[in-house]
């Protein structure tokens, strides 16, 4: 019978009109002038066939009919109110298919990674760790953390981190580069090719000397990897003097086992972004892992 798609708009108004008693009280609730209340409550009896209220000089009072549905409706809105959290609830369950860089997810995810399970214990995740850029039209992936460049028009990216470049190696090599005015002509350059969109393994040393108008020999003597925290690890054995991602290196320069023997870091031009379907965004499952992850990301 009730059909009009807008009745439910009317039934919304008759409810909070029915609990002020008052078209002036419902209007300050609802954002509406007086003359609209009383406007739709007309339209809304005219729909039924029966009036709600009663008219009085200073107050409003329910007919037998208004009292009736008023019970009904409050018990309905209740159920509708309810079920509507239940299914939220439910969307914090179950499984959700999240991709990542490698290296991203070893340093930054996965030391963390007790806690989201701790404040979400029934949200099971399936980890997809991958360089490139997920292909949402054809893999089961709900959200994805990616390391690039672009911009991808037709998704919801956003952007967590930038990134900069800072060549990395041991405290004691670093001395070494400081002192040593032949210490390149020893020296092991080391490369890291992880989620570039480049198959030129010496892209980003080249990217840092142009910026800072530096020349050295990064192609002579060499190690690359396309995982950027096995570069971390050469760094760290003594290898050699890597490029660094800062957001991946700054632990342990903080903790003293990387050094940063120029002291000059220059933008990669490239970051950490949220990206996923757009109609993904506000599903309670992803605004949970998305959430978490900004926090975590701004702690640094």
């Amino acid at each position: 019978m009730l059909v009009q798609q807008n009745i439910l708009s009317l039934l919304h108004t008759f409810e909070c009109a029915a609990l002020h008693l008052s078209f002036t009280r419902a209007a300050s609730t609802l954002n509406l002038t007086q003359g609209a209340v009383s406007q739709r409550i007309r339209h809304l009896e005219e729909r039924l066939g029966f009036r709600l209220f009663i008219r009085m000089t200073r107050k409003l009072q329910l007919t037998e009919e208004g009292a009736r549905l008023l019970s009904v409706l409050s018990s309905s809105l209740k159920r509708i109110d309810d079920e509507i959290e239940d299914i939220r609830v439910q969307g914090l369950r179950g499984t959700l298919s999240v991709g990542l860089p490698p290296t991203f997810s070893f340093i930054w995810l996965m030391p963390r990674l007790e806690e989201f399970a701790q404040r979400w214990p029934n949200l099971n995740i399936n980890f997809r760790v991958r360089a490139g850029l997920v292909d949402f039209n054809h893999e089961r992936v709900d959200v994805a953390i990616y390391y690039g460049m672009q911009k991808y028009q037709d998704l919801y990216c956003e952007r967590l981190a930038d990134e900069w470049l800072v060549p990395v190696c041991t405290p004691a090599l670093s001395h070494q580069i400081k002192y040593d005015k032949k210490w390149a002509e020893k020296a092991r350059f080391i490369h890291a090719s992880e989620s570039v969109d480049s198959q030129d393994i010496f892209s980003e040393w080249r990217e840092w000397c142009l910026a800072t108008s530096t020349k050295l020999p990064v192609e002579d003597n060499f190690m690359s990897f396309n995982n950027c925290h096995m570069s971390i690890e050469a760094a760290l054995t003594g290898s050699g003097i890597a490029m660094g991602r800062k957001q991946l290196v700054k632990q342990y320069i903080a903790e003293g086992r990387l050094a940063t023997p120029f002291n000059i870091e220059v933008p990669a031009k490239r970051g950490y972004d949220l990206i996923m379907p757009r109609e993904n965004r506000h599903r309670p499952g992803v605004e949970a892992l998305t959430d978490w992850v900004r926090s975590i990301i701004n702690e640094s």
